[in-house]
């Protein structure tokens, strides 16, 4: 919990990737339909089209970007992990397409801010299938805990308290 409000921090906004017709491709896209507006971070739905979004995150101004992501790490479906984004170079592409890195490379180019890639493990990204059960419960833990963060925000504590 401390190392995600450390990567979101207060002044954050969340990108969430992914698409929606590739199984559990579309972890970052649950994360976001299920975050609604109750965040005190803009939330991004970028699907599978970051770039196309570059523009309103940069007028947004964050001081930091977590990337929501199935990203392929060899791990157990539905384990998450923060990710530099540098370090999802060698893990190659995500489910969706080039690696969230290259977005980010640009985002840097035109605003810097922190970046940090919570990335999803896919079990499967077969065209038309649901959500698997572990990147299911993935999904839950993550909404969980960016959840408690706003609390503690709201309340006016440190959410990496």
């Amino acid at each position: 919990m401390r190392q995600l409000a450390e990567a979101l921090g207060r002044d954050g906004a969340i990108v969430c990737i992914g698409n929606e017709l590739r199984g559990d491709d579309a972890a970052g896209v649950e994360v976001a339909r299920r975050l609604g507006g109750e965040m005190p971070w803009p939330v991004f739905d970028v699907r599978h089209a970051p770039e196309s979004f570059l523009m309103k995150i940069v007028r947004a101004r964050p001081a930091s970007v977590l990337v929501v992501d199935a990203v392929p790490f060899g791990a157990a479906p539905g384990t998450v992990r923060l990710f530099d984004p540098e370090a999802v170079t060698g893990q190659g592409p995500s489910t969706h397409g080039p690696a969230p890195q290259m977005f980010l490379r640009a985002l840097r180019m035109m605003h810097t801010c922190h970046q940090t890639v919570l990335g999803i493990q896919p079990e499967q990204t077969e065209v038309g299938s649901p959500l698997s059960e572990p990147v299911s419960r993935a999904v839950d833990r993550v909404i969980h805990a960016l959840r408690v963060l706003a609390g503690r925000i709201a309340d006016g504590r440190d959410p990496s308290a």
